[in-house]
C-alpha cells in the first residue's frame, strides 16, 4: 500500500469520524477492563454487540464481586486521578521531569500484592507468569496465505485506521503533521519483521499511547526507551511483575483514557459545523460501540463519503450586497445587517464546482434566491391576462413585470466548471434576455476562465466576463443610469 502511495486514503478519515471512532474504541477498552475492576471471570465475547454482552455478564456477576480487588482498583483510580489533576500540574511548574504516576502505581501495586499475599489470601487476580526470552526467528509459512488473505486485508485496514486515527488525534493536540504513506511504510516494515518472530499484527494501543502522552513522551526517544524496557522485562525482570494485580492495570488504563472520553465535548463544535458532521460522529460512535470496530469503521467511512457527496452536490450559495461605508466590498446579505443590494441588480455567489452533476442544483438555487421563478410566473400570468390585446407586445409586458436588469454571477469561489455547466449558463443567459435582463460573470479563476473561453469557441455563450466583481457592478450601474 505504501509502494502504491495509498496513504491518500487517509483523507477519508474526517475529523468527526476520527473523533467518534477513537471515543468508541475507548469504550471497548474500558469494557474489557470491567471484569478486572470487580474481580470476576466472564466469558470473552466476539463479533457484533460484544460490549452489550460483556456488560450483561458483568452485571450478572456483580453479586460475586471481590471487594478487596474492587477496593484496590478504586484506590488506584483515585491515586491516578489526584496525580493527573493536581500533583502533575503542580510539579510541572517547578520541575522539568513529569511525575511517573503510572510507574509508581504499577511498582507499588506489585509490592503490596507480593508482601500482602493478595492472590493467596484474597483471591485477587494477578498478571501471572511472564515467559522469559524472545522466540527464535523463523520464516512465516507462505502456504497459509490463501487461508488468511481475506482476514488479513480486513485486519490491515482496521489497524491502519486505528494508527492513523490516533496519529491524527495527537497531531492535532501537539501541532504536527502525520504523513500517511510514511505510516504505511513503517507499519508494513514492522509487520514484515515481526512475522519472523511470531508477533501479532502491528497496531497502536489506545491506552498505552495515551499513557505515554500523559507521561511526557512526545518523540521517538520515548518509544525507544519503552521498547528497551519491554525487552529488558522479557529477558530478565519479567518474573517481578508476575505479582502485579490486574486491577491495578485496569485502574491505570481507565484513568488514562479520560482524554479520549473528553472528546465528547467536540460534539458541540461539530453541531455548529453542520448536521452532516454531527451525524457522522454519532453514526460512527454508535456503530463501533454497538456492533464492532471493523464494521463500525466501515459504516463511518461510508457515512463520511456520503456526507462528502452531499456537500459536493449541494454546496453553499448566497446573495451578495455592498457595504455603504466601504465601496467595493460585497458581503452575504443574510450574514450582515448593513449590507444593501445593488438596485435592479442581483449578485449570486456559488461555492463549489459547476458540472454535469451539480448544474440542476445550481439552476434551482439561482432561480429561487434571485427570484427568477416569481418573474417567470408573473410574466406567464400577464401573458394570459393580456393575450387578447393586439397592441401590447410580449416583450413590453415582460419589461413592465421585471425590475431585474442585471444578474451577476460571482465565480471567485468556483473551483471547476465543465462544458455541461457552460451550456447551462447559456440557457440561463438566453432566458434572462426574454425578461429584458443580462447575465454577467465576474472573478473567474484561470482554469474556469479558460473553460468559459473554450466553450464560447464551441458556440456556447457569448459570456460577458469581468476580472473583478466590482468591475461588473460598476458596469451594471453605468449601463442602468444611461
Amino acid at each position: 500500500m505504501s509502494f502504491f502511495r495509498l496513504g491518500t486514503l487517509a483523507s477519508l478519515l474526517s475529523e468527526p469520524l476520527v473523533n467518534g471512532f477513537t471515543t468508541a474504541a475507548a469504550c471497548h477498552v474500558v469494557a474489557a477492563q470491567l471484569k478486572d475492576v470487580v474481580g470476576i471471570r466472564i466469558d470473552r465475547h466476539k463479533g457484533a454487540f460484544k460490549i452489550i454482552y460483556t456488560l450483561i455478564d458483568v452485571t450478572k456477576g456483580l453479586t460475586n464481586t471481590n471487594l478487596v480487588n474492587f477496593s484496590f482498583c478504586v484506590g488506584v483510580i483515585i491515586f491516578m486521578t489526584v496525580c493527573n489533576e493536581f500533583i502533575k500540574p503542580y510539579l510541572n511548574q517547578r520541575c522539568r521531569f513529569p511525575l511517573p504516576g503510572e510507574l509508581i502505581a504499577v511498582i507499588g501495586g506489585t509490592l503490596i500484592s507480593k508482601f500482602c499475599h493478595l492472590h493467596d489470601d484474597f483471591n485477587v487476580e494477578l498478571v501471572g507468569i511472564i515467559p522469559k526470552g524472545l522466540p527464535s526467528a523463523t520464516l512465516p509459512r507462505l502456504n497459509l496465505i490463501p487461508l488468511v488473505a481475506v482476514d488479513a486485508i480486513a485486519i490491515a485496514i482496521v489497524t491502519y485506521s486505528i494508527i492513523m486515527s490516533m496519529g491524527l488525534t495527537f497531531a492535532k493536540k501537539h501541532g504536527y503533521e502525520v504523513r500517511a504513506n510514511q505510516e504505511l511504510f513503517a507499519m508494513g516494515l514492522g509487520n514484515a519483521v515481526g512475522s519472523c518472530f511470531s508477533c501479532i499484527p502491528l497496531a497502536c494501543s489506545l491506552s498505552r499511547s495515551v499513557i505515554q502522552d500523559q507521561t511526557g513522551g512526545v518523540s521517538q526517544i520515548a518509544s525507544l526507551v519503552s521498547a528497551t524496557l519491554v525487552v529488558v522485562t522479557l529477558l530478565w525482570i519479567g518474573p517481578f511483575f508476575s505479582d502485579l494485580p490486574r486491577c491495578v492495570l485496569a485502574g491505570v488504563i481507565i484513568v488514562a483514557l479520560k482524554p479520549m472520553f473528553m472528546q465528547i465535548k467536540q460534539l458541540k463544535k461539530f453541531s455548529k459545523q453542520g448536521k452532516l458532521e454531527i451525524f457522522s460522529w454519532i453514526s460512527t460512535f454508535l456503530c463501533v460501540v454497538l456492533i464492532d470496530i471493523d464494521i463500525g469503521l466501515l459504516i463511518g467511512v461510508c457515512v463520511s463519503l456520503l456526507a462528502l457527496y452531499i456537500k459536493g452536490l449541494k454546496p453553499y450559495y448566497c446573495l451578495l450586497g455592498y457595504m455603504p461605508e466601504s465601496p467595493g466590498i460585497y458581503m452575504d446579505v443574510n450574514q450582515h445587517r448593513n449590507v444593501m443590494q445593488v438596485p435592479q441588480t442581483r449578485i449570486f455567489r456559488y461555492y463549489g464546482s459547476l458540472n454535469f452533476a451539480t448544474r440542476l442544483f445550481f439552476r434551482r438555487a439561482l432561480y429561487s434566491v434571485v427570484g427568477l421563478d416569481k418573474i417567470k410566473q408573473k410574466t406567464k400570468n400577464n401573458q394570459n391576462r393580456k393575450s387578447s390585446t393586439k397592441y401590447v407586445s410580449v416583450t413590453e409586458n415582460v419589461k413592465e413585470t421585471n425590475t431585474l436588469k442585471f444578474l451577476i454571477l460571482d465565480f471567485s469561489m468556483l473551483g471547476h466548471i465543465d462544458v455541461a455547466g457552460c451550456s447551462m449558463l447559456t440557457d440561463v443567459s438566453n432566458e434572462l434576455k426574454t425578461f429584458g435582463s443580462r447575465l454577467l460573470l465576474s472573478s473567474p479563476m484561470d482554469r474556469v476562465y479558460d473553460t468559459l473561453v473554450h466553450s464560447m469557441a464551441l458556440s456556447e455563450g457569448p459570456f460577458e466576463i469581468f476580472p473583478t466583481l466590482h468591475d461588473a457592478v460598476e458596469y451594471a450601474n453605468a449601463y442602468r443610469t444611461v
